[in-house]
């Protein structure tokens, strides 16, 4: 979990991008103050089961990880 204090800032005022491990938040140019900030985590974020929450000013990101898959490929013996 993810918490960003984001005060007199609305849902539409902000992004929030996820490339693999990495997390972005931003507000747009139109909104009534800057927010930039970037996060990378160990693992991938499955966005399939992430959500964010915007109250009272705290923005909160619950972020599900995603497991790596093994990409093993077995080579026979001649």
């Amino acid at each position: 979990m993810l918490s960003l204090d984001v005060p007199g800032l609305s849902r539409e005022d902000l992004t929030i991008g996820i490339e693999g491990a990495v997390v972005r938040i931003e507000s747009k140019a139109d909104a009534k103050r800057a927010v930039r900030a970037a996060y990378e985590f160990p693992l991938a974020i499955d966005t399939s089961v992430s959500e964010a929450r915007l109250e009272n000013g705290v923005l909160t990101l619950k972020l599900g990880k995603l497991l790596p898959v093994s990409n093993v490929t077995q080579l026979p013996i001649n």
